[in-house]
């Protein structure tokens, strides 16, 4: 009993020893992604305007409850002011016009450059707000890189973005008359732990009720996230990446049921280029972990 004792002893202080010696194993990266810090907060009239919209959106909500799903939307104008032929030939106003639409007619653009995925998202908006000719552009990427001021800074921030968009759909028919990009906190405003349901009801309002898309900001493939654009197949290290929202699918549940139609640019830098669904409260989690912001 001593003899076996003693050896177990002589171990354990043979294993201390050998491990005091040992150089220290390398600590494992963070499975947290790491949001991204350049952007300055929110100056308090910027807030203000962030809390008008989000009140805004939350009056349409209230005033459309949930029910069968919407119809397509069919025009060019969202005050109902342009004109259509109908299936007998005779002109007349477009009913749907004053028809919320649960998605919009944009087209994708790819990038063209590696870090223009914000400029190619304005220029997905700016066409859709102008209501360009299909394969058309209303201004170039490099221009719209130019207001976003996106090559000096390397990347494109949440308020660069605003202040291009701002830029490149002033006065177009699209644009409803009181109309503001703003740049708007993801955050939990009913205090039910969850911020998908937001998301939803902010991309239901936009599309919906204004029948304008969204910027969102999320990193693509982040290899430490649950969760990836379907549009992204394989991880990446990304500063981050925008894309526009355009659509819905299904009135909220807090399952993966409820989706956002959305397009890419990325082709060339890793993802792809076109238009692709993913679950609302996947890229609720994905905005959470990186800038925890969005531009509509």
């Amino acid at each position: 009993m001593f003899l076996t004792r003693l050896t177990v002893a002589l171990l354990a202080a043979s294993l201390m020893t050998a491990l005091a010696g040992a150089p220290a194993l390398a600590k494992r990266p963070s499975p947290t992604p790491t949001p991204t810090p350049d952007e300055r907060p929110l100056t308090p009239a910027e807030l203000a305007a962030a809390d008008a919209k989000i009140a805004a959106a939350e009056a349409y909500l209230a005033s459309t409850p949930d029910g069968p799903q919407l119809t397509t939307l069919a025009c060019v104008y969202p005050n109902g002011a342009d004109s259509t032929a109908d299936a007998s030939g005779d002109e007349t106003i477009a009913a749907t016009c004053a028809t919320p639409s649960y998605v919009l007619g944009v087209e994708a653009r790819d990038q063209n450059r590696s870090h223009w995925c914000g400029p190619a998202v304005g220029q997905v908006i700016s066409n859709y707000s102008w209501a360009v000719a299909s394969g058309k552009n209303k201004y170039a990427q490099r221009t719209i890189a130019g207001w976003m001021g996106t090559d000096a800074a390397g990347s494109t921030n949440a308020h660069a973005l605003e202040d291009g968009l701002e830029r490149a759909t002033a006065g177009s028919p699209r644009r409803p008359a009181n109309w503001d990009w703003v740049v708007t906190y993801l955050k939990d405003t009913d205090g039910d732990g969850q911020v998908g349901d937001q998301l939803h009801s902010y991309v239901r309002a936009s599309v919906s009720g204004s029948r304008m898309p969204l910027a969102i900001p999320v990193k693509p493939h982040d290899r430490y996230s649950q969760y990836h654009l379907s549009s992204w197949p394989r991880p990446v290290s990304s500063m981050g990446h925008w894309i526009a929202g355009y659509g819905w699918y299904a009135y909220w549940t807090n399952s993966d049921t409820p989706h956002v139609a959305y397009t890419d640019s990325s082709k060339d830098e890793g993802g792809s280029t076109g238009k692709f669904w993913d679950p609302t409260r996947h890229l609720a989690a994905m905005i959470l972990e990186h800038t925890r912001r969005f531009v509509w």
